[in-house]
């Protein structure tokens, strides 16, 4: 078949981060034989920076070709200029997509704010089958941005957003999502969906690719930082942004002064909070908290082979249900202490790969962490148990599932 994938959002192959779920679709279509077209903005929401000058296809296999949408751009992503970007991306591959060639179904991922415009209408307009990517809550996490004494006002401006929502989903063959709760909110909207076509496919990762990175880049970052004999590593990687318990992990990192712990804070990436945790470093010479900075994904894998402990810390404030470094940390074996409180919380307790604490409490965190470091048996434990879920985690085992539904659909609509 040849089909279209429809999302503004994700790094595209080549842009060297990790495999974003659309790219992860691409490559198991071709793989099952399908051609593939993936629309995206030319403006990068992840780097914050144009790819091309214009309309662009780039051919990133034999069977994948990248088609650039020029749009707008903007810096900060709550804002106007992000609502703007996805409304000039949603109108343009609409208007691109009417003079092409029909492709034989759609899959798409688009803001419920664009009304339906571009992956919906443009099925509609050639008459195709279609299946939606719920991948967050929109425009419920919009709203939430708006002052509690302004809720009722956001609700009531966001009522015909809702109500598109509702005949947008009615109308698709089928739906996919990425953690459990956002499937059934797709059924809740529309409960016929649940008779219809339907997977659940988290993110996931390359296993077997991850794990040989592990072994061979080891030594790119024992060049860097060496673990001291007896150390416990307990590593925090991602964006140092206010939906993360940075202020936690660094509050923990000055209570392990104070005592014989051997753990010691690792946290690697980059972002508003970067600049805290260095001064937090320099002013205290704090040797319990080591901050690498941005690390290149084979470089980072290195790091999680020296590392014991791994830390899913979100502020309060998030609703993230799978975040993509669960697939990381479970690829690299490692248990887990985690604030989330959604769908994660619930895999980490029933398949007992690490422990929960409560976000925004150093206390409970620092609890957590000593409890592991007391108990080999049970660090032991979580981690071989951590390291089983994470093969169930593979991309090809998840994306696997999302070729038989879109095969599925089409066999559907075709009869």
């Amino acid at each position: 078949m040849k089909i279209w994938l429809i999302n503004p959002y994700g790094p595209i192959p080549g842009e060297s981060w990790r495999d974003y779920s659309f790219a992860m679709m691409a490559e198991a279509l071709g793989d099952a034989g399908h051609d593939v077209i993936w629309w995206t903005s030319n403006f990068s929401h992840h780097f914050k920076k144009f790819r091309s000058q214009g309309w662009e296809d780039r051919q990133v296999s034999s069977k994948t070709t990248i088609r650039l949408v020029p749009t707008s751009g903007y810096k900060w992503n709550i804002g106007i200029g992000r609502i703007w970007r996805d409304i000039v991306f949603a109108f343009r591959a609409f208007n691109r997509g009417k003079k092409e060639a029909a492709p034989d179904l759609i899959v798409y991922s688009e803001s419920p704010l664009t009304v339906g415009y571009a992956g919906q209408k443009l099925a509609e307009f050639h008459e195709v089958p279609v299946i939606f990517d719920q991948m967050d809550l929109w425009p419920e996490l919009f709203e939430q941005i708006f002052p509690q004494w302004l809720q009722p006002i956001a609700n009531m401006l966001l009522s015909p957003i809702y109500a598109n929502r509702r005949l947008n989903y009615k109308k698709l063959d089928g739906v996919m999502a990425l953690a459990k709760p956002y499937l059934e909110a797709a059924f809740a909207v529309a409960p016929a969906l649940r008779t219809r076509p339907n997977a659940l496919v988290y993110n996931g990762v390359d296993v077997e690719a991850f794990r040989s990175e592990m072994l061979h880049h080891s030594q790119s970052f024992r060049t860097i930082h060496a673990k001291q004999a007896g150390e416990l590593w307990a590593v925090f990687a991602g964006s140092l942004g206010p939906s993360y318990d940075i202020p936690t992990i660094m509050e923990v990192g000055r209570r392990l002064e104070d005592g014989n712990s051997r753990i010691r804070l690792i946290v690697a990436g980059d972002g508003p909070y970067a600049k805290h945790v260095t001064q937090f470093i320099a002013e205290r010479g704090n040797d319990r908290l080591l901050f690498v900075g941005k690390l290149a994904p084979a470089v980072l894998s290195g790091l999680y082979s020296f590392c014991d402990i791994a830390l899913c810390a979100y502020s309060s404030r998030s609703n993230v249900e799978m975040p993509d470094k669960i697939y990381d940390y479970t690829a690299a074996g490692l248990p887990i202490i985690n604030s989330l409180l959604g769908e994660v919380s619930s895999v980490i307790r029933d398949q007992r790969i690490g422990l929960q604490y409560r976000a925004g409490d150093p206390e409970d965190l620092l609890n957590a962490l000593l409890r592991l470091e007391s108990d080999a048996g049970l660090r032991a434990e979580m981690a071989e148990n951590s390291r089983r879920v994470g093969d169930s985690y593979d991309k090809k085992v998840q994306y696997r599932k999302f070729v038989a539904l879109v095969e599925r659909v089409a066999q559907a609509y075709i009869h």
